[in-house]
């Protein structure tokens, strides 16, 4: 009687771990799946900027997407000032990428695009992540102060760097986009 109860409870430690750990994982492995969808937008942009003549920079651009996480972060109870510079985090990554691409365009030309996309509808996917990106932050909660949190952050960004394929540039940009995640804490006073 005395194993059949031990298995059982057993099998039911090891599940409440595990599904602990798994949440645990589970927001920042969100934060990254976003970041990573949020930096698959730098190749089209740097097209488009290509095509266009536009500089990297957009301080215009990413003065309103700083504003809108703030925002938001503000909406969810959240610290703007932390969520900001999660946010400022991205853009940077993002620039590491279209300059990237642009250093190679003009070194090949002829491998640069043949065509711009349309600036617009890349921005508005950037203005749909934004907010999604917030929320992830505020769903990771109390992992981001975790003293874990590092090393399980790297952890999914190298799962979806490599379940992405990403090149080198992208996961040296992925790293660049999730650099204050775990810095700062996420949840207001």
């Amino acid at each position: 009687m005395r194993t059949a109860v031990a298995v059982p409870l057993a099998v039911l430690f090891l599940s409440c771990t595990t599904a602990s750990a798994s949440a645990r994982a589970g927001g920042l492995d969100a934060v990254v799946e976003l970041s990573a969808d949020r930096l698959a937008t730098a190749s089209p942009v740097a097209a488009a900027k290509w095509h266009s003549g536009d500089p990297v920079d957009a301080p215009e651009r990413e003065a309103q997407v700083l504003a809108d996480a703030g925002r938001h972060a503000s909406a969810l109870g959240m610290e703007p000032t932390a969520v900001t510079a999660m946010a400022r985090d991205q853009i940077e990554a993002n620039k590491v990428v279209q300059r990237s691409l642009h250093a190679r365009w003009h070194a090949d030309p002829g491998r640069s695009p043949a065509s711009a996309p349309d600036l617009s509808r890349v921005r508005a996917e950037l203005d749909r992540l934004t907010p999604a990106l917030v929320r992830a932050l505020d769903g990771a909660g109390p992992v981001l102060r975790s003293p874990r949190c590092e090393a399980d952050l790297a952890r999914s960004a190298r799962d979806v760097a490599g379940a992405r394929r990403l090149d080198r540039t992208h996961a040296a940009a992925l790293t660049r986009a999730l650099a204050s995640v775990c810095s700062r804490p996420a949840a207001g006073p």
